[in-house]
């Protein structure tokens, strides 16, 4: 099947209108950030900060006015930040991060705390964070939001920086099923070696529950990877990690040549101890010094990643279930995700979006390299390392001939994904935003949670491999469906989303929102499904259903769960407020 270009207009306009209630993270439009303070010497004081300060990883915040896209916000914590970003720097243009609740307990824009503003060394048009994030996000990684912003300072243009999100609780919160675990940062070098039970000889800084302090987590994790054996190391791993997550994260760290990251240099990620599954997710950070590939091949990391000595990469990829799951994970990010098709458009768009001033004198790129950095076939860092890299569509094109020839060598074969189903053969048939306890509608625990409804309008089962469901249009792969869960031919199939991952059966790590929320269903490929998106107060104990089934609008009729939706109360009941959006298949959203 082919896309119709008036319905993928279509789609991308729904899209676009739905992002735009998100506004720090709104994508379509470049924000403006205004600085001000009654300190005359703010920049340098600043400066001065970031410089006595980066030694000891303690520079101060200094309260400053911000205005973002005309909403003002006072006693704003502002300080420097970053290390090559910010040394490499001839100008002023250096990144920055705001802490909305530094001085005002709770004070939060858009409900985030902290935003990071990357001024894009090593990456002219500051883009790469962006598109790396959106590329895991696309494979269901957690990733943090990206957007870009026109910054001045005390009345003075800046530059354009990126805005990207913090990882804190309130990042976990928006990710993760619960938010009360233990966050680590890596803040140095390290390849994750055994250095005993000692947490100090670990540069990694606990920024959760400090109080508590507790470390058992972190060191147990890093002693399986160090210390069990062969014979056990599988199922040790598997207890306190989640492997699957990390195979596809280490895809695509490799695909993009990422250097500055566990690959090669030992430096940013998190590490976050979910206490409802009791396992650790790693959570990728810092994308700008990726998609680097010199013109002869240069700075292309080898697919096993043989040439850096990592124990838990050597380890895991040792395991021939996980190594054979691990390249077909890379294969589909070259059939799906990191190709010219998808990611092109993209870049365009991104391109035509960041109206910079790129002749200011405090920008450190040239109209030139900006161009050459999306579409020439070299462009010369001039900011922090010195070398010339291939331009960023050459890199998509020339990397996956490499990495696909990489595969083959390995003698794994990439089996093509399985088209998507169309529009309506599967529907989000009816769901329950408030299901009270005492209710007859409970789980296999015998818990009375929100549920959705599933159903299959064709007379053929249908595998859910590969689908994922969302609540959230900026991760629309948030939940996937685990591998083979069938859906019968002319059935139901309902899941609880109740953030109860730990529970057998289908539970995702997000809630419905009975006052307003969203529903996705999509395919790995990017084809929306279905989709539904409300606005108004759902009633206790009350379902909105499709009626006729299976086919119909969304209406108020009797709850009929796991069952043919088939009595509508009244007229008066049907939730005509309800806008429900349909997308022809297939449908693609980026």
């Amino acid at each position: 099947m082919k896309n119709h270009p008036l319905f993928v207009i279509f789609l991308l306009t729904i899209v676009c209108n739905i992002q735009a209630q998100i506004s720090l993270f709104d994508n379509t439009i470049i924000h403006e950030i205004k600085i001000s303070s009654t300190d005359s010497n703010l920049w340098q004081n600043l400066t001065d900060d970031y410089n006595n300060g980066i030694a000891s990883d303690n520079i101060p915040y200094r309260s400053v006015t911000i205005e973002i896209d005309g909403f003002i916000m006072s006693s704003v914590g502002i300080r420097q930040k970053g290390v090559s970003s910010n040394t490499t720097v001839s100008t002023t243009k250096k990144p920055l991060k705001l802490n909305f609740g530094k001085f005002v307990d709770g004070q939060k824009y858009d409900g985030v705390k902290k935003i990071n503003l990357g001024n894009g060394v090593g990456d002219p048009a500051i883009i790469k964070d962006k598109l790396a994030y959106n590329m895991l996000r696309y494979h269901g990684i957690p990733s943090p939001r990206v957007s870009h912003a026109k910054v001045y300072i005390q009345g003075q243009y800046w530059g354009t920086y990126a805005l990207i999100e913090q990882i804190d609780k309130r990042y976990l919160k928006r990710n993760f099923a619960t938010d009360n675990g233990n966050l680590w940062k890596n803040k140095g070098n390290n390849d994750l070696s055994w250095q005993g039970t000692d947490i100090n000889n670990y540069p990694f800084e606990l920024q959760t529950n400090e109080e508590e302090n507790n470390w058992s987590k972190f060191i147990e994790f890093v002693n399986v990877i160090n210390n069990s054996s062969d014979a056990d190391f599988k199922n040790d791993l598997e207890n306190v990690f989640h492997v699957d997550e990390y195979l596809r994260i280490l895809a695509i760290d490799l695909l993009i040549n990422n250097s500055d990251s566990y690959l090669e240099r030992g430096r940013n990620w998190y590490l976050y101890h979910e206490p409802k599954s009791n396992k650790i997710h790693w959570l990728p950070w810092d994308y700008n010094l990726t998609f680097n590939r010199g013109e002869d091949g240069d700075n292309d990391f080898d697919i096993l990643n043989s040439e850096n000595e990592k124990i838990l990469i050597d380890r895991v990829l040792a395991v021939p279930e996980w190594k054979g799951k691990y390249l077909n994970y890379m294969c589909e990010i070259l059939q799906i995700n990191m190709i010219r098709e998808r990611l092109d458009p993209e870049l365009d768009a991104l391109l035509d979006l960041i109206d910079d001033d790129w002749g200011s004198t405090n920008n450190f790129f040239t109209v030139t390299d900006i161009d050459n950095a999306i579409n020439g076939n070299t462009w010369t860092d001039n900011t922090f390392q010195e070398k010339t890299y291939q331009g960023l569509k050459k890199f998509i094109t020339d990397r996956a001939e490499v990495v696909q020839t990489n595969i083959t060598a390995q003698n794994h074969t990439c089996n093509p994904i399985i088209q998507s189903i169309n529009v309506k053969d599967v529907v989000i048939n009816e769901f329950m935003t408030s299901n009270d306890d005492g209710s007859q509608w409970v789980d296999q625990d015998n818990e009375n949670e929100d549920w959705i409804e599933l159903y299959n309008n064709t007379n053929f089962d249908i595998n859910l491999t590969n689908y994922f469901l969302s609540n959230d249009n900026s991760f629309l792969h948030k939940w996937e469906f685990p591998e083979n869960t069938i859906i019968q031919a002319n059935s139901y199939l309902i899941i609880w989303p109740d953030k109860d991952v730990h529970q057998v059966g289908l539970h995702p790590q997000f809630k419905l929102d009975k006052d307003e929320g969203k529903l996705f269903l999509t395919h790995l490929d990017g084809s929306l499904i279905d989709a539904v998106e409300w606005d108004t107060e759902i009633a206790k104990n009350t379902s909105m259903s499709r009626f006729p089934n299976g086919t119909g609008d969304f209406q108020n009729i009797a709850v009929t769960f796991n069952a043919e939706n088939s009595t509508l109360l009244s007229i008066k009941d049907s939730f005509t407020k309800l806008p429900f959006k349909i997308f022809p298949n297939p449908a693609k959203i980026n």
